[in-house]
């Protein structure tokens, strides 16, 4: 799925948590890191490109990357250590699990099939391609629902943007 997207589903799930902007960052966390280096270095030598790229023109770094941010197997090594040397589990970093589970079935073999049993096994599963017009309009389509649903149900538009009504005193 693409990295607007991402944020914006984590952060949804995450609304009504004073969090939810971590959680949302910890969504997009797995493409920055493994998109995010090879990104900047094209945008430096003027060699980016728009469009879908040819899968051979990806350096491999990308894909050690990529396999290593979309795996379940690292994901839970990294919580079990996070709760090992802090005795806290951090809510918002599932953010980078709900990442994998969206990637898992928004992503076909034909271009980075999600490896979320990486690295004991280089099973991928065959997706519909999040970048098809069809998923995109629905995707969006139901991420405005949604947001229409979370806004209209709780403060509304104050909820959305951390506003919150500073109570006026009173004189007595």
């Amino acid at each position: 799925m693409d990295i607007l997207a991402h944020f914006l589903w984590t952060f949804g799930i995450f609304f009504k948590s004073k969090d939810r902007v971590k959680a949302g960052l910890m969504g997009i966390m797995p493409d920055l890191l493994s998109f995010g280096p090879h990104m900047i270095m094209s945008l430096i030598f003027g060699t980016i490109a728009f469009g879908k790229p040819d899968i051979n023109s990806i350096p491999n770094s990308v894909f050690v990357f990529y396999s290593i941010t979309h795996s379940l197997i690292i994901f839970s090594l990294v919580m079990l250590l996070i709760y090992f040397f802090t005795k806290r589990v951090y809510w918002f970093v599932f953010g980078w699990l709900i990442h994998i589970l969206i990637d898992i079935p928004s992503h076909s073999k034909e271009f980075f099939p999600t490896p979320f049993l990486w690295p004991l096994s280089d099973f991928t599963f065959n997706g519909i391609s999040w970048g098809t017009p069809w998923f995109m309009i629905i995707n969006y389509s139901t991420l405005v629902i949604v947001y229409s649903w979370l806004i209209f149900s709780t403060k509304g538009l104050n909820e959305l943007f951390f506003l919150k009504r500073k109570p006026r005193k009173r004189k007595y």
